[in-house]
Parts: structure tokens; C-alpha cells; sequence
């Protein structure tokens, strides 16, 4: 039987270098969310700053207990951001509710970026840069230790996908811990289909469950040019919609959506996007009920 969806919003930019995206939840929810017949369980504001590490992690623990406790109730948590930092919140959240089962957490990471630098890396103090490094559990200790004082990902059990720009720090930490890296021209070598059942497949034969976090940036402009920090020659975003339909939704866990800002895209493109996203989760949902 198909669980049902609860959205949740995640409406945070401080910790990104530009500001916008966190209109996103509340443009979903006042515009398109209604045609799915789907409705936000709960939006959280963040109404500090990028420094104010005390706020951020209250405001990412509201995030992790609001996931935990959809999860708890049976249903299908889609987190809608803001910047990328709320993953830290998101992932917290699944990773305290399997913990508490016994069960594993697996991570598909979807993005142009690593966003694994740490404090001491970081040029920028951009915490949207930082989630993957944080959630593995280096960096701000306030923030690593979010509902339990263990990392939230093992280095084995997060798949990156679509990298295209990044720091050496980043992939030096990332090299260091054997995280597993699908860069951008194995997705135009081999086709996103294949690459995404490939690391499905992998984390599969390793957990128990399975996380999307996927960060608009990710995608070609052309597809998705509403975002704070466009990469070129991204993946093909109909491809990747495609590319769901042969993964098992029974063993996706959580799925993440990030840094779409409408004020980039006046057409409207990127936030077709995520709700296309949605809609295309909650059909493979709704078709288990087929079988």
C-alpha cells in the first residue's frame, strides 16, 4: 500500500550566497501544490543569520524532529528548501528514526557541487556549502550533533551525482573517506538512467533504506535556470524524471528538494521542476496499490 506524501517546507537562504530561495515552499504551496491534491504538513522560517550557529541548530532540529515524526507516522516526507543547508536538518531527522529501528541510511546526492567544506575550508562560511561534510561529522559540532551525538552517513553510504564544481579541500576529504563520486561526464558518458540505477543498486545491497537529496543546481540551466549558483552542462532534468520510474520507491525513505529560487526564473521553469518531482513520487507511490 502507497504511503502518503506529506510535504514539508524548509524556507531558508541565510547559509546560501544569494537570497530567494526561501520564497520556494510557500510558491509551491500557493501555487501548484493544490493541483496535486497535496498540502505542507508544516513550513519552518529560519529568521537569522549564516553566523548565528545557536539558531541554525535549533532551526535544523525543528527540521529533524518534523521528519522523524513523519516518519514515525508511516508517511513519505518530500522536504522542500531553501538552500541546501536544511539537509543537515532532513537527514538528522531520518537518520535518529532508523537509528532508533536498527535500520541504515543511504543518500543519492544529486548536485553540481560537493558542499562538503568545513568550517576551516570554506572561503565563503556558506553552510549551504557544508551539509554532506557536516552530516559525515565534520564541522560544526552544534550542528553534527543534531538529535544524537553519532554521524548521520556513513562515507560508504552517500553516492554523489552530477558534480561539476568543486574545491580541492572538498574532494581531498571526500577522496580521503572513499565517498563514491559520479562526475558529470560519467552522467554524459553513460546516460543518468544508468548512473542512477547503478548507485541505487549499490546502496541497496548496503542498507536498508535509501534517501533523495536533490539540489536543483544540479540539472542544466536550460531546464532549471532558476537557481543561486548555475552550473553549465548539467543533467538533463527529463532524463531524470524518466530515470525514476526504475528505481524501487518502496526503499526511498525521504526525498529532498533545494535551492530553487523563482526570482531567478521568471518562466516558471524551475518550479515546474519540483512539482514535477512530486508528482512523479506520488504516482509511484499511488501505483503500488497496483500490485
Amino acid at each position: 500500500m502507497h504511503r502518503k506524501i506529506s510535504l514539508i517546507g524548509a524556507s531558508i537562504d541565510a547559509c546560501a550566497g544569494t537570497v530567494g530561495s526561501a520564497d520556494t515552499p510557500d510558491t509551491i504551496k500557493n501555487t501548484t501544490v493544490r493541483n496535486l491534491d497535496l498540502s505542507f504538513k508544516e513550513i519552518f522560517y529560519y529568521k537569522s543569520t549564516r553566523h548565528d550557529i545557536p539558531k541554525l541548530q535549533e532551526y535544523f532540529t525543528q527540521i529533524a524532529d518534523f521528519t522523524k515524526l513523519t516518519l514515525q507516522q508511516l508517511e513519505l516526507p518530500i522536504v522542500i528548501g531553501g538552500d541546501h543547508s536544511c539537509a543537515i536538518g532532513t537527514w538528522s531527522g531520518a537518520a535518529d528514526y532508523l537509528r532508533l529501528k536498527s535500520e541504515s541510511l543511504g543518500i543519492i546526492w544529486f548536485d553540481a557541487h560537493m558542499d562538503s567544506h568545513t568550517p576551516q575550508s570554506s572561503l565563503s562560511g556558506n553552510i549551504h556549502g557544508m551539509p554532506i561534510a557536516t552530516l559525515l561529522g565534520y564541522g560544526y559540532n552544534e550542528l553534527i550533533n543534531i538529535l544524537n551525538n553519532n554521524p548521520k552517513i556513513k562515507p560508504e553510504h552517500i553516492i554523489l551525482i552530477g558534480i561539476r564544481s568543486f574545491e580541492e579541500a572538498e574532494k581531498n576529504l571526500l577522496d580521503q573517506l572513499g565517498v563514491k563520486i559520479y562526475y558529470n561526464y560519467d552522467v554524459n558518458k553513460y546516460g543518468i538512467d544508468h548512473v542512477f540505477k547503478e548507485a541505487f543498486n549499490t546502496l541497496d545491497q548496503l542498507v536498508d533504506n535509501i534517501g533523495l537529496s536533490i539540489d536543483l543546481d544540479g540539472f542544466d540551466p536550460k531546464d532549471a535556470p532558476g537557481v543561486g549558483t548555475k552550473e553549465a552542462d548539467g543533467i538533463d532534468f527529463n532524463d531524470f524524471l524518466v530515470s525514476l520510474n526504475d528505481i524501487d520507491t518502496q526503499k526511498v525513505i525521504v526525498v529532498e528538494i533545494t535551492e530553487g529560487n523563482a526570482h531567478f526564473d521568471p518562466s516558471g521553469k524551475t518550479m515546474r521542476c519540483i512539482t514535477d518531482i512530486i508528482n512523479k513520487i506520488k504516482l509511484l507511490e499511488c501505483n503500488l496499490d497496483a500490485f
